[in-house]
């Protein structure tokens, strides 16, 4: 049986004979706790990112999607996104490459960032945004569960994984029209216990947001919950068309 001591030595001469890359400039990056979860993107590449700032503002681009949603307190995602950026190739890569490790990155960085606001006061449950089992099968994981446990570990609170289900396993909302999108999700979540999250405070956790038909499908499941209040948080939103890649 392999002891921790052992198992740390392995991990330590594995990183050294095959040392973690950062996927963006190619260079040499460290290794975070647990010992298994790299950190890919390098402090340089990753502090360039676009933020948005929107931990700090109030009635930002994010929140003016869903503002008319009776149970929405705070939205906001951490990065911009556009056409040919980094923070398109990154998502790309967690989402469909198998690197659920920068998901992982994304969300604990925005959690330290988003720390020094009160974005996160009064929250109490982290939820993200489900797969349908199908997919999830096919995929092997889900990214924005990789984003939540990110958060959780920064924030300390708890995330809840099997409340909010995907019950329609519908088509990916890529390359499909605003009004497609939204009639593509219609339906497609179920609260499987309303009372486990009655009276909460949620922050619902996708990976990014476009028209916001997903996030406003899930949000409009969770509504049956009494009491229940939402807030939302993704890693990346289209950036104004006036800003520069």
């Amino acid at each position: 049986m392999i002891t921790d001591t052992v198992a740390r030595f392995l991990d330590y001469v594995g990183s050294a004979l095959f040392p973690t890359r950062c996927p963006i400039c190619g260079k040499r990056t460290e290794t975070i706790e647990p010992a298994t979860e790299s950190q890919p993107l390098c402090r340089t590449c990753l502090r360039l990112l676009p933020r948005t700032e929107h931990a700090a503002q109030r009635n930002n681009r994010m929140e003016d999607l869903f503002y008319r949603h009776r149970r929405l307190v705070r939205a906001g995602a951490f990065l911009h996104y556009s056409k040919g950026s980094t923070v398109q190739y990154i998502v790309e890569q967690f989402k469909y490459h198998e690197q659920p490790q920068l998901a992982y990155q994304l969300g604990k960085e925005a959690a330290i960032e988003w720390m020094q606001s009160d974005f996160f006061d009064n929250i109490d449950l982290l939820v993200p945004i489900p797969l349908h089992p199908r997919r999830l099968r096919e995929r092997g994981y889900n990214q924005s569960a990789y984003i939540a446990r990110a958060i959780s570990e920064v924030t300390g609170l708890p995330v809840v994984n099997d409340n909010l289900l995907r019950v329609r396993n519908n088509p990916k909302q890529a390359l499909k029209s605003g009004k497609e999108r939204k009639e593509n999700v219609k339906d497609v979540f179920e609260v499987k216990q309303p009372a486990l999250f009655a009276h909460k405070h949620l922050l619902l956790i996708d990976d990014i947001v476009t028209t916001g038909s997903t996030l406003l499908a899930a949000m409009n499941a969770i509504d049956i919950c009494r009491g229940c209040h939402i807030s939302l948080f993704a890693i990346a939103q289209p950036q104004p068309e006036n800003r520069t890649t």
